[in-house]
């Protein structure tokens, strides 16, 4: 048992040794995306531009907008243009009342006739309101600004957890990647020790055991890593190698 004890040491300072003379190198765009100086503006500004309820609070606004006009332009509903032409047989009259044509419809002259005219009618209620209805949509354009503002605060503090959980899921991967690069080496030495007897069936089941949770560990590793990858690509709409390749 002292043996196998002594072996399992040297193994992890070999893993040690070649851990720091080897280190496995990250791909660039990686190595920038946990620079949170670089990387969280980038990925703000890719939500920003990829959330929807921002794209709602923007929608919103410009109703609030639009409808501001209407009501501006409700006032001239009441003015009306009016304008009518008649072309036949008219009797016409003299300026005393006189008569000038006879009544027969065939024997009157045809005459052509364009009438127009401008008319105006403007219920008193709308015309006292209208200040009202203008500054009542002025305080709607108001809070449509401040709830887009407040959307995009949202998206922000989102960006801001995803990404904090991205890098613990990175820190809990490689360590899981060093935990299973030591227990293969134990396991390999393990088996070596268990077929020349060094070591007893229950030592050898321990080191199984160690071996099996830091491969399912580092399995929960990769897969949370790859979660909380795509959810931040979900986020900004686009493929994070995509997005730092870009800038």
């Amino acid at each position: 048992m002292k043996k196998f004890t002594l072996a399992v040491l040297l193994a992890f300072q070999g893993m040690l040794v070649l851990a720091q003379s080897d280190p496995k190198q990250a791909a660039d765009w990686e190595k920038k995306l946990f620079v949170s100086e670089y990387a969280l503006p980038l990925l703000t500004q890719a939500a920003i531009a990829n959330a929807t309820e921002l794209e709602n609070a923007d929608a919103v606004r410009l109703q609030a907008i639009e409808q501001r006009k209407i009501i501006r332009k409700n006032f001239y509903s009441g003015f009306s243009i009016n304008s009518a032409y008649t072309y036949g047989s008219m009797n016409a009259w003299s300026l005393n009342g006189e008569p000038i044509n006879s009544f027969n419809a065939f024997d009157a002259p045809l005459r052509a006739r364009y009438n127009m005219g401008l008319s105006m009618s403007l219920p008193l209620g709308q015309l006292l309101s209208r200040h009202n209805q203008i500054k009542s949509q002025d305080l709607a354009i108001a809070q449509a600004e401040g709830n887009r503002k407040l959307a995009e605060r949202a998206v922000r503090q989102r960006v801001i957890t995803l990404y904090q959980n991205l890098v613990l899921a990175k820190s809990q991967l490689e360590l899981q990647q060093q935990a299973y690069q030591s227990a293969v080496v134990t396991h390999k030495l393990a088996e070596k020790q268990f077929k020349s007897g060094e070591i007893q069936i229950d030592a050898m089941s321990n080191v199984q055991q160690a071996y099996t949770n830091s491969a399912v560990a580092l399995k929960q590793a990769k897969v949370n890593y790859e979660t909380q990858l795509l959810m931040m690509e979900e986020t900004i709409g686009k493929r994070l190698i995509d997005l730092i390749q870009s800038k």
